[in-house]
């Protein structure tokens, strides 16, 4: 399990200034992630004020016996059920099919973001539908569900070798070469005129190329 932390060297737009005009729908594909879902959902709640939450999209890939929200309206979620097995990018394919918001944000099933996560992710596709955002991706503790080492340092991006694999690297800057795939916000508007995820991959280790390109 990973926690989430948004880059935000981008100076974004305080509340009383008036907060980002988009919402988000968080699509969160599971597969017998029955605890860690139930965090998961509400983490991303705890986190996302109510006017930048659309709602919490759950994709249950196939999972059995089948997986539950408890209490899904207290925090705006509800469960896309897979009756059997697709995959991960399949299961993305169907939150995203599902999901009403202007911004999809797919998160894996075992992440805690941080209180501002989102800033760092919806300005910048505020500014340019066809902006794709990551954030960090560092360390949480499965049993705690704590962050562990510094909340803010952790991998962003990746590159692309001649073998199509790809690695983690840093820099200082805000661009992105490779997306790390598992975390990503894009708009719909974007997600529907690129065609999203290509629906005949079935595993994760593609689908980040496939968009990034």
């Amino acid at each position: 399990p990973v926690t989430i932390a948004a880059r935000t060297r981008h100076a974004t737009p305080t509340p009383r200034q008036g907060e980002s005009i988009f919402d988000a729908s968080v699509v969160l594909p599971c597969a017998y992630e029955y605890e860690y879902a139930a965090r998961t959902v509400r983490s991303v709640s705890a986190a996302t004020p109510p006017e930048i939450l659309r709602e919490i999209v759950v994709v249950d890939d196939g999972s059995t016996p089948p997986l539950r929200i408890p209490e899904p309206a207290r925090w705006k979620a509800f469960v896309v059920r897979l009756e059997k097995t697709g995959g991960l990018i399949r299961a993305r394919i169907a939150g995203a099919a599902a999901a009403t918001g202007a911004v999809i944000v797919f998160f894996d099933c075992h992440v805690r973001p941080m209180d501002g996560y989102w800033r760092g992710l919806l300005a910048p596709i505020e500014a340019d539908y066809r902006v794709a955002t990551v954030p960090t991706v560092t360390r949480l503790d499965a049993a705690t569900w704590q962050p562990v080492g510094s909340p803010t340092r952790g991998g962003a991006k990746c590159y692309l070798t001649f073998d199509t694999d790809f690695k983690w690297t840093f820099d200082a800057t805000d661009d992105v070469p490779i997306m790390s795939g598992g975390l990503v916000a894009i708009s719909r508007r974007w997600w529907n005129e690129t065609g999203g995820y290509d629906s005949s991959m079935l595993g994760w280790g593609g689908e980040n190329i496939d968009l990034s390109l």
